[in-house]
C-alpha cells in the first residue's frame, strides 16, 4: 500500500508531503521546494502524535544518527492516522520474515493463530489477521479469499481447486476493523461503505510478489470483501500442461499457427479460458517464426506476459473493448487476444479481423460449442461472417485432480458405469482424504475440453440458420468429442473422479 499526506505548516509555512509505503517514508518539501528525504521503515525507531493546543505535532524518530522528522500544526485526527499507519507498516514489514508468511499452516493452525491474534487485542489485530489470512491463502494455493460478514461473526473462506472451503470463523468484533484494513491495503476508500468498490494490491509473500484484486460490496451485516489471487508461481502458460490429449493438442496448435482465423473459447467463469489464451499466446511467441506483434485487449489484465502488448479496458475513460480493438487493429498486429466478446460492435470487429490476415483469440459465453456460433448471430453478426471467420470453438471446464498421496482404487457402481458409458471391470481412482489435500481427496485441477473445428458442413448450416440442436447433432456426427467423453477418459486414467465430473458437468 502507499498513502500520501499533504500538509502545510501554518498559513504561510512550506507545503509538506509525507509518502508512506512498504518501501519506506519520503518527506517532501521540509527543506524547501523540491527537497526530499527518504527513510526505510527498518530505520524508523518510533512515531508519536502529541497534542499542541488545538493542533498536533507528529515526530518520527530514527535509530541511526539521522535527525527526527517533526511535522507541526496537524489536525489531531490526521496526526493519529499518521501514527497508526506508520506503526502498521512497521509491523507488516517485520512479519514478512515470520513463519506464517513462508510456511503453509494447517486449517487448525490458522484457526489457533487467529484466536491468539484476537486475544492479544493490542490494537493491531486487524493488520495481523489480514496479513496472516492473505499469506495463507497464497500458500494454500487459493484462487479467491472471501470475507463473509454475518451478524455476530465473519467467516473466511478459501476457494481451492474451484471449491469454497471454510477456513476460520472470526468474532464479529473485528469485522469493521478487518474490513477497513483490507480496504486500506487495496487502496479503497475506507469511508465509503454504502457503495461497491474495486481495487488492487501487490504483496510480497513467500519470497515472491503476488497480485490481489479486491472487491467490496455492502450487505445487511456489513461489507463483504473478496480478494482474487494472481500468484505467478501457480500460473500455467504452457499449452502442453493444460490437460489436452495429444491428438487434441496437435490439432489446436496447428490451428494457432494458421496465418488468420478466429478461435473462440467458451465456458463458465473460472473455467480456465484466460489461462488457455495466455498459454496459446506464449506458444505463438515461442514457436511462430517472424512473429512481430501480439496484442491483447482485456478487462482486466490478469497477468503481465512481458512479451505481449496488453491493453486494459477502461469504460470510464471511453476505452471500451470496441474502441481499443479498433485502435489496436490500426497498428496491424498479427495475433490479437480479446478478453471477451460481449456486444455487437466488438463481435463485428473481431470477426472481420479474423478474415483480414489476423489470428484472433477470444471468449464468448454460451452453454456449448455450437451455441457460441449462434450467440454471435444473436449479437447481430451476419451468419456469412461467422461462417467465414470462425476457425474453431474450444469448450472447456476445470475439474479437480485426485490427490496422489491418498488415492485409492474403487469399482464404479452400475449407475456410474451406465451414465459414463464404461465397459465394465474398470478400476478407478478416488482420494480418501489426507492432510496434504485438506481431507478433500483432491489437489490441483486440470482441464477437460471439446475442440470443434468448423467444417464446411457446419458453415453451410450456419448460412441456412440451422437450429442449435441441428448444429450440435452435426458436431456429434463429426465426432468432435464432448466434455463428458474427455472427462471420462481422464477418470479412467486416474486423473480425476466420476464424482468430480458429475459436480462440474451436472
Amino acid at each position: 500500500m502507499s498513502e500520501i499526506l499533504y500538509h502545510r505548516e501554518g498559513l504561510l509555512g512550506p507545503r509538506i508531503e509525507l509518502h508512506i509505503a512498504p518501501e519506506g517514508l519520503t518527506l517532501v518539501g521540509r527543506g524547501g521546494a523540491g527537497s526530499a528525504e527518504f527513510a526505510p521503515l527498518a530505520d524508523v525507531a518510533g512515531v508519536s502524535a502529541a497534542p499542541m493546543g488545538r493542533k498536533a505535532t507528529v515526530t518520527i524518530s530514527f535509530g541511526s544518527a539521522r535527525s527526527a522528522w517533526v511535522i507541526r500544526g496537524m489536525h489531531p485526527s490526521v496526526a493519529e492516522w499518521v501514527e497508526r499507519l506508520v506503526t502498521e507498516e512497521q509491523s507488516a514489514v517485520a512479519k514478512l520474515a515470520s513463519p506464517q508468511h513462508n510456511r503453509r499452516l494447517s486449517v487448525d493452525e490458522i484457526t489457533r493463530t487467529c484466536s491468539e491474534i484476537v486475544a492479544d487485542a493490542d490494537g493491531r489485530a486487524a493488520v495481523d489477521l489480514a496479513d496472516l489470512i492473505l499469506a495463507q491463502a497464497v500458500l494454500h494455493g487459493a484462487s479467491d479469499v472471501h470475507f463473509d460478514p454475518f451478524s455476530e461473526r465473519v467467516v473466511v473462506r478459501f476457494r481451492q481447486d474451484g471449491v469454497l472451503q471454510d477456513v476460520v470463523t472470526l468474532d464479529g468484533g473485528v469485522k469493521q476493523r478487518l474490513t477497513s484494513r483490507l480496504k486500506v491495503v487495496s487502496h479503497l476508500a475506507t469511508f465509503k461503505n454504502a457503495v461497491a468498490q474495486e481495487g488492487r494490491a501487490a504483496l510480497k509473500i513467500g519470497g515472491r510478489t503476488v497480485d490481489f484484486r479486491f472487491s467490496s460490496i455492502p450487505t445487511i451485516h456489513g461489507e463483504k470483501v473478496t480478494a482474487r489471487v494472481f500468484d505467478p508461481a501457480r500460473s500455467i502458460f504452457d499449452v502442453g500442461k493444460l490437460g489436452m490429449t495429444a491428438e487434441m493438442l496437435s490439432l489446436f496448435v496447428s490451428m494457432l499457427m494458421q496465418p488468420q482465423g478466429t478461435i473462440l473459447l467458451t465456458g463458465p467463469a473460472g473455467s480456465g479460458k484466460t489461462t488457455t489464451m495466455y498459454a496459446a499466446l506464449s506458444y505463438l511467441h515461442e514457436h511462430k517464426r517472424n512473429l512481430s506483434s501480439l496484442a491483447t485487449v482485456e478487462d482486466p489484465v490478469e497477468y503481465d506476459l512481458q512479451v505481449v502488448n496488453q491493453t486494459q479496458v477502461n469504460n470510464a475513460s471511453g476505452l471500451t473493448f470496441a474502441n481499443a480493438l479498433r485502435t489496436v487493429l490500426r497498428q496491424d498486429p498479427e495475433v490479437i487476444m480479446i478478453g471477451e466478446i460481449r456486444d455487437r460492435e466488438t463481435a463485428d470487429i473481431a470477426t472481420q479481423a479474423g478474415l483480414t490476415g489476423h489470428m484472433v483469440l477470444s471468449t464468448v459465453h454460451a452453454r456449448s460449442a455450437a451455441g457460441v456460433l449462434l450467440r454471435l448471430v444473436d449479437l447481430g453478426v451476419e451468419p456469412f461472417l461467422v461462417a467465414s471467420s470462425v476457425t474453431a470453438v474450444l469448450s472447456q471446464r476445470l475439474v479437480r485432480a485426485v490427490c496422489a498421496n491418498c488415492a485409492r482404487e474403487y469399482a464404479p457402481s452400475g449407475e456410474e458405469s451406465g451414465r459414463f458409458r464404461l465397459k465394465g471391470g474398470e478400476r478407478l481412482q478416488m482420494g480418501a482424504g489426507c492432510e496434504q489435500c485438506n481431507n478433500t481427496g483432491y489437489v490441483g485441477r486440470t482441464g477437460i475440453f471439446q475442440l470443434a473445428p468448423i467444417s464446411d458442413t457446419m458453415r453451410e448450416m450456419l448460412l441456412r440458420r440451422s437450429s442449435l440442436n441441428d448444429l450440435e447433432g452435426q458436431l456429434e456426427n463429426e465426432q468432435t468429442g464432448t466434455l463428458l467423453a474427455d472427462g471420462t477418459l481422464k477418470a479412467a486414467a486416474g486423473v480425476t473422479s466420476l464424482e468430480e465430473l458429475s459436480r462440474v458437468l451436472g
